[in-house]
């Protein structure tokens, strides 16, 4: 008799499973031989051609079983079975059973990291396998396991010799295993990827078999179809092939799962029960809509391997004319199922209560304390059919069971009043795909080897057709393809069935608040883009800047164009929205109320609302207002009542170049109106008459309007930093335009006479302005590669070349421009060195002349390589505001501004930004524009004042910028 292993059942239970009759004192091989003796011509087992009677299969076990052993198998050694349904598995696992061998089950579609994984945990004597099978390379097989363990006997079963007649020998008497000793090693999925062996007793897993039986009203005349693999616990013992055979039925088996094969087999023997798991039901569904076979003898179908939604299990009965069973167990053990004579409530809303009125269980929170009634916990069982430990796996049993030796199943449930349990989900990392458990680490593991991989993480998402999909979560250098990495992950050996379904690159890992990645948001990600949005492209016959002013004409929904060097970037709509306030970020989606993030850095709060994002691969627009400046640096005064920074993912995203337009529609229904859209906005525009007469009363009004003002501010600015309170501010000055004015009209006339480094147009709510950027705040690319872009020191640009060369000069001559602009570009590169790796901070270009429309400016260029840990939103906070549209420092110059000047800034030397979920960010500083506000019109621009400022040359830097917008002002008719 073999050692019982170590950390099983105490003797005291023992004694008691025994005197309660739980456990009998016979061995499943002898209990073979006792069917057959009592019904030796029925038949017991149906495999196409084949037609075994009990005592056929009875003695074709005793045959097995003498082969086995003359090829060396003896009482205790571990022999492993990867064999499709057919009647010389059923014949080996009793024939084993008779030898007291323990057969380890295996899947026949599990390739060669599952056979070495299990040959290096189970050390079995033989291994029998088909030699061809769907979906698998046995001959390959066989070959990398020669190789990896040589000391293990390789059996190749013909598929022709279903009855495995050559490893038959005569008869031979074989002492029997005691009834409690192990049986049979079952592969339980696990959360490590590395395998775990579950050693099931012949007396635990007959009373298993048993108990099932009996609920489900077996007898005689019952008839089981094996539509899943023989391997699973579920088919096996649930009470599946065993549970049949103890009855005095007939077991069925089936070659494959699909309706085809099953409904002509329920059809041709009359088959009464069979088992599924819940992605076979949505099919089974599916075909029975067409298929008019006669499955009339069917009086139950189970279901089990993953809960099975309650408008899924309410279409059963209707369409099978059967009762459903919900079955929730687990090969460690522990079995739970709906009874026959429950009310339909029950059948369709749990998944039942334990077969064993000593089964107990426990449901816990994560301190192992006892959760309150009618809430979820983790589940933690112990009973007469459920292990109190792993095979040879000691580590593994100190975290997998508790020192009272119940099991953590890692199920999330909750029990009803009623004593049935409803399952939530799980806490170990396993995905349940079409009933198979599948450890995400195993299949990280192997991902995160391959060339272009930095990370890995993968997540089972719901799915309609396998109940969960694989879905690998990649940060990386993008090239790798989902075709790609499956092709790779086949090659080294990953089991067909554990292949990703599914790829997706993640910029940015979503983080918990413990800063954990967050699974859930993951999946949720992944899901999403599966429903990526449509698109197309379409040529494109008008310039782009005319088929943009078309689209917006008459847009009322929030949208924003962004030119960069000849790229336009139109979001339309919004399918999220993004704000940030003074005291918390919100994401808004459709329908929904908003979700807040408080209590951290505006930017923090601003990335946990990107991360809940429900969906991956996104293009975001959005404008940050001044006074987000305030939040950045602590400042005392209180920021406006709104938010000051708006993004949105566009419900309509378009890309228009001199070469065409791409197409996005976030709902893919809706693309076919957006290329309606398109199509008619693709026209050329009606050329715009001149208004000189109006135009010069509007740079009237640019001359005197606030002028005294301003200068008196300027000079106001020119004291405070003689006193050494900051070294520059810029102060800027507001000219209202009471004419109704053509806002799109003036926006596509000054970007034919402008030169801006990004062109913008924005509508975000009630606010509504277009603009000609000079410059940009922060750029920054998928790879990290981040720079800005000051501009200080101004004089005009004329149509007289002569005098644009004179100013050139004078320009680049004058101390007061040079100082102004050497100190921003010093600030810059201080603001932007501690992001980046170290070194990479440069001045790529210094005091360059920018011509930007009616200006010419003294350019530089400070770039760097962000380091790793620092975000996009990281560099924006430390550039923003522009140096060039603040002061320095930074702090002081802010709040200067809100003491000098008299209104918020609002949207001006704010920033427009497009944003990408690569981690791409292009934010424009918001200068020469103009702007809607309150039903009228205005312009605002602003000059740099140091210690050696006039009043009267900041006025006229000042005019000269306004000038550049106010030229192509288009007064509406």
């Amino acid at each position: 008799m073999q050692q019982h292993q170590q950390g099983a059942w105490c003797e005291s239970e023992r004694a008691r499973y025994r005197a309660r009759g739980y456990w009998v004192n016979q061995p499943l091989g002898e209990q073979l031989r006792q069917w057959a003796s009592a019904q030796p011509q029925r038949i017991a087992l149906v495999a196409g051609a084949h037609r075994l009677s009990y005592a056929d299969l009875d003695a074709l076990a005793d045959r097995l079983a003498a082969g086995f052993s003359a090829r060396g198998i003896r009482a205790g050694d571990n022999v492993m079975l990867q064999l499709p349904n057919m009647p010389g598995l059923v014949a080996s696992l009793f024939a084993l059973f008779r030898l007291g061998a323990r057969p380890v089950l295996a899947m026949p579609g599990q390739k060669a990291s599952d056979i070495d994984a299990l040959c290096a945990a189970a050390q079995p004597r033989a291994w029998l396998y088909p030699d061809r099978h769907p979906g698998n390379d046995y001959q390959a097989l066989a070959t990398t396991i020669a190789a990896r363990h040589p000391q293990v006997q390789r059996w190749q079963i013909a598929t022709d010799d279903p009855l495995m007649v050559t490893y038959q020998q005569a008869a031979q008497h074989a002492t029997p295993p005691h009834a409690e000793d192990v049986a049979l090693l079952l592969l339980s999925g696990g959360s490590t990827g590395t395998p775990k062996l579950i050693p099931r007793t012949h007396a635990d897993y007959y009373y298993n078999a048993r108990e099932m039986a009996a609920i489900c009203g077996l007898s005689a005349q019952s008839v089981y179809l094996a539509t899943l693999a023989v391997a699973h616990n579920f088919t096996l013992s649930c009470p599946g092939v065993l549970g049949t055979l103890l009855s005095g039925g007939t077991v069925v088996l089936a070659l494959t799962s699909g309706c085809d094969e099953a409904f002509e087999l329920i059809a041709q023997e009359k088959v009464t029960f069979t088992a599924l798991v819940p992605p076979l039901v949505n099919l089974w569904l599916e075909c029975r809509e067409w298929d008019d076979s006669d499955l009339s003898s069917l009086t139950l179908i189970q279901v089990g391997g993953a809960r099975l939604e309650s408008a899924l299990a309410a279409k059963v009965k209707p369409a099978f004319g059967c009762q459903l069973q919900q079955v929730f167990g687990m090969a460690e053990g522990l079995i739970c199922c709906t009874r026959l004579d429950d009310p339909d409530e029950v059948i369709l809303h749990t998944q039942g209560r334990p077969l064993s009125p000593d089964d107990q269980i426990r449901l816990v929170d994560g301190d192992d304390a006892p959760v309150a009634a009618g809430e979820a916990g983790e589940l933690l069982t112990r009973g007469p059919y459920t292990i109190r430990g792993y095979y040879r796996a000691g580590a593994q049993n100190q975290l997998a069971f508790t020192p009272e030796g119940f099991y953590r199943s890692g199920d999330i449930v909750r029990l009803t009043a009623a004593g049935n349990l409803v399952v939530e989900g799980r806490l170990k990392e396993l995905i349940n795909r079409a009933g198979e458990k599948i450890a995400c680490a195993e299949i990280e593991s192997l991902i995160t080897a391959c060339p272009g991989v930095s990370a890995c993480v993968v997540v089972g998402v719901a799915d309609a057709r396998l109940g969960e999909r694989i879905c690998a979560c990649l940060s990386g250098d993008g090239t790798l393809s989902l075709a790609d990495l499956r092709g790779t992950l086949l090659g080294r050996g990953l089991s067909a069935h554990k292949l990703p379904d599914q790829l997706l690159m993640v910029p940015r890992w979503p983080l918990t608040a413990v800063g954990k990645i967050d699974k859930r948001r993951l999946a949720a990600l992944a899901q999403q883009a599966r429903g990526a949005p449509e698109e197309c492209t379409l040529p494109l016959a008008a310039p782009p800047l005319d088929v943009v002013c078309h689209l917006l004409a008459d847009e009322k929904a929030s949208h924003i164009a962004y030119e960069q060097q000849g790229r336009w970037r139109v979001g339309i709509g919004s399918a999220a929205e993004v704000r940030v306030y003074a005291d918390r970020a919100e994401l808004a989606l459709p329908g929904q109320p908003p979700l807040t993030w408080r209590g951290a850095r505006w930017r923090d709060n601003l990335q946990q609302a990107l991360d809940a994002l429900p969906f991956s691969d996104w293009q975001a627009f959005g404008c940050g207002h001044f006074e987000l400046s305030a939040l950045t640096y602590h400042l005392p005064f209180a920021p406006t009542a709104g938010p000051l920074l708006t993004l949105f993912i566009p419900r309509w995203q378009l890309t228009l170049t001199a070469d065409g337009a791409a197409l996005k529609a976030h709902d893919a229904a809706e693309l076919p109106l957006l290329e309606a859209r398109l199509r008619e906005a693709d026209r050329p525009a009606a050329a715009i008459g001149e208004d000189e007469a109006w135009r010069e009363r509007i740079a009237l009004r640019i001359r005197q309007q606030d002028a005294d003002g301003y200068r008196q501010r300027v000079a106001a600015a020119v004291a405070e930093i003689t006193r050494g309170e900051y070294q520059k501010v810029i102060l800027s000055r507001r000219i209202e335009v009471d004419d109704n004015i053509d806002l799109l009209a003036s926006f596509r006339l000054g970007r034919q006479h402008n030169t801006p480094a990004r062109t913008f147009a924005v509508r975000l709510g009630e606010e509504q302005f277009v603009g000609f950027s000079p410059e940009t705040v922060v750029e920054v690319s998928a790879g990290g590669a981040v720079s800005t872009q000051p501009l200080a020191g101004t004089r005009a640009l004329t149509a007289d070349e002569a005098e644009n060369r004179r100013l050139r000069e004078v320009l680049t001559g004058d101390t007061k421009e040079i100082a102004e602009h050497a100190v921003s570009v010093k600030l810059a590169f201080e603001e932007l060195a501690p992001l980046c790796e170290e070194g990479s901070t440069r001045v790529s270009d210094f005091m360059s002349v920018s011509l930007r429309g009616s200006v010419q400016h003294l350019a530089s260029r400070v770039e760097g390589q962000l380091r790793a840990g620092c975000s996009v939103w990281d560099a924006f906070a430390a550039l923003f505001p522009a140096v060039t549209a603040s002061g320095i420092p930074k702090a002081q110059a802010i709040a200067a501004i809100r003491r000098l000047e008299p209104t918020p800034r609002g949207a001006y030397s704010g920033s427009v930004f497009w944003l990408s979920s690569k981690g791409e960010l292009d934010a424009a500083l918001v200068l020469r524009s103009l702007y809607r506000r309150d039903g009228g019109y205005s312009l605002q621009a602003g000059a740099g004042i140091i210690d050696q400022s006039q009043p009267a040359r900041e006025l006229e830097e000042t005019i000269e910028k306004l000038e550049s917008v106010s030229r192509f002002l288009v007064r509406a008719r």
